[in-house]
């Protein structure tokens, strides 16, 4: 496929595919893109919530974190394996005898979210937490974990969706996506769901289960969530409507509140070179906690920015104030943080991420970022400083 870069991006490897469909192969002009293209549409929320919280006790944030029966352990410069990157602090997921978070093939941790994203004052019932997502193997599941940054314990929950059994009982079942991407938006937990757009989760309604190993109401008419305490609803989706046959891969989300008003940012995760990357923010609504809609009544929200571009395998996006953050995985080799403007050429800051980097998360007390490594025996929360970050 022939490419073409534009003189205003020369050095940024910012190229553009010279294709037929503007949303798979950006073949504009420009590599701005038409926001319209990308409307969301929001879905009724789910009706089920109700009779199963008439059913099932109600716990709070600071419940689960109170409960807390794993720990998180602070790294050290002798630590070994030492999470790569220029880092600030890191915390290593427990890694015991009978437990073992940190080398598991059963779960793997993707994005990361936490109280800042929640509430501009950064706790949330007073209390300062990150929530990572995790997928089991399968995609068949997904847990968040909630760690306390004060205590540095930490609890597991599981996504459910409520539905109907064919007898018309309420039930749940569990989320099947790969969760790359999380955000923590006032009583809301927002999760990307690859091809379909967001999943959105009703903190208001966090529940305890009985412990057994399957999913839902049982026989005897507890429920239960693969062996977990508690579960979160599903209470509303996001889902793309395109005018091509085109798809975009919503592989990672990121909370802006640098925007009036408030937005949300998804980019794509790609490693062939004649793929498209795209960067899509669409705009909040503080006051629902929804996305801010086109019109009065409707249930669409079209981006209000859109561009492309070609830097491959990006795990995670921030923006802040206008600048754009996009972090690039290398495989067993430390990751890189490629630093872009739009209008000007992007940098890359070579090295700068832990191996097997994910999602990215903002957090303007102090200026620290945190992203969540991924891979076995290397997973850790790690803290690193915007300002370390270098631009063109």
């Amino acid at each position: 496929m022939k490419l073409l870069l534009l003189p205003s991006l020369v050095g940024s490897l910012f190229t553009l595919a010279l294709a037929a469909d503007p949303l798979r192969d950006c073949s504009t002009s420009s590599p701005k893109l038409n926001g319209a293209n990308f409307p969301l549409i929001e879905s009724g929320d789910n009706t089920n919530i109700a009779a199963l919280r008439s059913l099932l006790p109600v716990v709070t944030v600071s419940d689960i974190l109170d409960s807390g029966n794993h720990k998180v352990t602070k790294v050290t410069s002798s630590s070994n394996p030492k999470p790569g990157g220029t880092w600030v602090d890191a915390y290593k997921w427990s890694a015991t005898s009978d437990f073992n978070d940190f080398g598991t093939s059963k779960w793997v941790p993707q994005g990361i979210s936490g109280t800042w994203d929640a509430y501009d004052a950064g706790t949330v019932e007073g209390r300062k937490a990150w929530v990572v997502s995790w997928h089991n193997a399968d995609d068949t599941s997904v847990r968040v974990t909630f760690v306390d940054r004060e205590t540095l314990k930490y609890r597991h929950v599981l996504l459910v969706e409520p539905k109907k059994k064919t007898d018309g009982q309420v039930t749940f079942d569990a989320v099947p996506v790969h969760a790359g991407g999380i955000m923590w938006y006032g009583d809301t937990l927002w999760v990307v769901d690859t091809w379909k757009g967001v999943r959105v989760f009703d903190l208001k309604n966090i529940w305890k289960v009985s412990i057994g190993d399957g999913v839902g109401r049982t026989s005897s008419g507890t429920f239960t969530a693969q062996n977990y305490a508690y579960v979160i609803p599903q209470v509303r989706t996001y889902k793309p409507n395109y005018t091509t046959d085109a798809k975009m891969r919503f592989s990672f989300i990121h909370l802006d509140r640098t925007t009036t008003p408030d937005s949300i940012v998804v980019a794509e995760y790609n490693s062939a070179s004649t793929a498209a990357n795209r960067v899509v923010r669409w705009p909040l609504d503080y006051t629902t906690r929804k996305l801010k809609k086109d019109a009065e009544g409707s249930r669409v929200t079209s981006a209000n920015f859109a561009y492309c571009h070609d830097i491959l395998r990006v795990q995670g996006v921030m923006s802040v104030n206008g600048k754009y953050y996009l972090g690039r995985s290398n495989g067993a080799n430390k990751g890189d943080m490629w630093a872009w403007v739009p209008g000007s050429a992007a940098r890359n800051n070579a090295g700068f991420l832990p191996a097997g980097t994910e999602d990215l998360s903002y957090n303007k007390n102090g200026g620290e970022f945190y992203t969540a490594s991924e891979r076995t025996n290397e997973r850790y929360i790690v803290v690193m400083k915007t300002s370390a970050v270098l631009f063109n």
